[in-house]
């Protein structure tokens, strides 16, 4: 028997629960970041700081924890995470289109978003079984953030001194943020600005520090803040200068262009990395022996995941084609995610929903733009959810613990967070409708979902960029040499600007500081770091669930402001308790 069978087991009913607890906690923080921020690093981190924490002060009352119990938990925590990002990087593109004044689309009823989201979750988690035969066992591929993780989880005696970093980090996160929403929540508009051709917004985000922190000097600075300076601060005011462009359409051409980076990256990837290897990637899909018994019943959900698809309003032949094209992407997801720390799921996603309307309209048939976004959500929350669990599994196999009991609390948690996706979404769009797309909250994935099915204001800008990144790529694969900026990050900095591109680029200059003079302080900058993405998440998403009950804006995040403050006050009296002062 491979591994399911083999290692330790940490599947308790507690780890159970704080994965739970834990996977509804990233879902709706990772929701509200990802909108924000326009990326979401796999939280696997800081989900290995609580769990461990929690579990390690449950034992002072219970029995002893372990690290394979510690490993389990963690492991089904950052499902949450996961599931959000395929949801809120797409659907949000139907409000964007609703912006434009196209009123032919409308938001999905939530029980069919629910649907939709479980049934993508759970077959995700099916097969990332044998993509992790292949991929984990075989290839051994390095899964970067699963690694980092399971060097936490050994270095069990610093949880402690790591619970407070976290804490603290988070606290004075979100008191400053809650500061900043109550007094500039606009941010503050540079004066000079459009006299340059430029729309620029000071709007801090402590997260974004972290993130580009978390990101690394090459995919921050080399690749995501050059984008946005060549995009904002050179290319716009050009087309102002000399075309007397106005600043709304400079922006407009910059984003087209960077999304066209985005898409082209994707697919040249697609092309020069994942064709050559099909036999190698996809061989594992079809090899059923030795796994666990409920991987054999995969092709059977695969046509419960059409029945349900068609009842959600999908055609039964592209319900047909969604789940096919699942099945393909997810192992590409797998494999990318393995190699490179990135999977981009939202393109996965467009890949099959471009597929299945071209099709269509060969067929001269209506596929229609709701069940267009449906495909493209389904197929990116189970490409998120198998490529990503790959981290779990690589973690788990340098702890030691068995695969079988990562599959089993990740299938629980993709449950609760597919069935609770809905919800948060929902809370997260009426309290901040009048901030999407704006600099606030530019959902970059969710308008390049939108563009890619509906088209774009300049398609011959958006095919420019696309033909750039996909030459790019194919460049670099027969040359077997990488540059040194990543024309998919690259892309993204062109579409969300400076503003975001500074925070990003002091992030990973930290980064790179800490790294070259200060390599073994390394773990708790990535603890830190998290404890800001958290906080900031904490802080928006609490603050508009209050909302969406009933309570004014302002007295919302006061109250949010009241929870932090003690928390803080209590943190640092046991951090001095503890001796860790000195």
């Amino acid at each position: 028997m491979l591994s399911e069978e083999k290692g330790n087991s940490g599947f308790t009913l507690r780890a159970c629960i704080i994965a739970v607890l834990l996977t509804i906690f990233l879902l709706a923080t990772s929701s509200y970041i990802a909108l924000k921020i326009g990326a979401l690093p796999w939280p696997i981190i800081f989900s290995v700081i609580v769990a461990g924490a929690l579990l390690k002060f449950l034992s002072k009352f219970m029995k002893g924890t372990s690290v394979h119990e510690i490993n389990v938990a963690q492991a089904g925590g950052t499902i949450g995470g996961l599931l959000a990002s395929g949801v809120v990087f797409t659907i949000p593109g139907i409000l964007y289109l609703q912006q434009q004044g196209i009123s032919s689309v409308y938001l999905p009823e939530p029980w069919i978003l629910g649907a939709i989201c479980v049934v993508a979750g759970i077959l995700g988690v099916l097969l990332s079984v044998p993509t992790r035969r292949m991929f984990v066992e075989e290839e051994n591929l390095p899964y970067p953030s699963g690694t980092a993780g399971a060097e936490v989880l050994k270095a069990g005696e610093k949880t402690g001194k790591n619970t407070y970093y976290i804490a603290f980090a988070l606290t004075l996160t979100g008191i400053f943020v809650l500061f900043r929403d109550l007094f500039f929540p606009a941010g503050l508009s540079i004066p000079f600005a459009p006299e340059l051709g430029l729309i620029l917004t000071l709007y801090p985000m402590p997260m974004a520090i972290g993130i580009g922190y978390i990101l690394g000097h090459k995919a921050s600075v080399n690749s995501w803040f050059l984008g946005s300076v060549l995009g904002w601060f050179v290319m716009i005011p050009v087309l102002a200068g000399i075309y007397g462009i106005d600043a709304a359409t400079g922006s407009g051409i910059a984003k087209d262009l960077g999304m066209g980076f985005v898409l082209g990256g994707g697919i040249g990837f697609f092309v020069s990395y994942i064709i050559p290897r099909t036999k190698k990637i996809f061989a594992p899909m079809f090899q059923w022996k030795d796994s666990p018994w409920f991987t054999k019943y995969t092709p059977l959900f695969s046509v419960i995941a059409v029945i349900v698809l068609t009842l959600a309003g999908i055609p039964f032949l592209a319900s047909i084609i969604t789940v096919a094209g699942t099945w393909v992407m997810v192992t590409v997801a797998a494999m990318m995610t393995g190699e490179t720390d990135i999977n981009p799921l939202e393109q996965f996603g467009i890949i099959i929903g471009l597929l299945s309307l071209g099709i269509f309209a060969i067929m001269s048939m209506p596929l229609g733009f709701l069940p267009a976004f449906l495909i493209v959500c389904f197929v990116s929350i189970a490409t998120a959810i198998a490529g990503d669990i790959g981290h779990d599994y690589k973690s788990a196999k340098i702890i030691g613990t068995k695969a079988k009991d990562i599959i089993k609390v990740d299938m629980l948690a993709v449950i609760v967070a597919g069935i609770l996706a809905p919800v948060v979404l929902q809370v997260i769009m009426t309290a901040y409708r009048s901030d999407f797309f704006t600099q606030a909250m530019p959902a970059p994935q969710a308008q390049l979902v939108a563009g890619s099915i509906f088209g774009f204001a300049n398609p011959m800008i958006f095919y420019a960029g696309f033909l750039i990144a996909f030459i790019w790529i194919l460049i670099e694969s027969i040359t077997k040499k990488k540059a040194p900026v990543l024309p998919m990050v690259f892309g993204i900095g062109l579409f969300l600007g400076p503003v975001l591109g500074i925070l990003l680029a002091i992030g990973g200059i930290i980064r790179y500081y800490l790294d070259k003079k200060k390599a073994n302080v390394y773990a708790a900058g990535v603890v830190i770091a998290a404890g800001m993405m958290g906080g900031e998440g904490i802080a928006g998403f609490g603050a508009a669930a209050l909302f969406i009950g009933g309570v004014p804006m302002g007295t919302a995040l006061w109250s949010m402001m009241i929870l932090f403050i003690p928390i803080l006050l209590i943190t640092f009296y046991f951090w001095k308790r503890k001796g860790y002062s000195g």
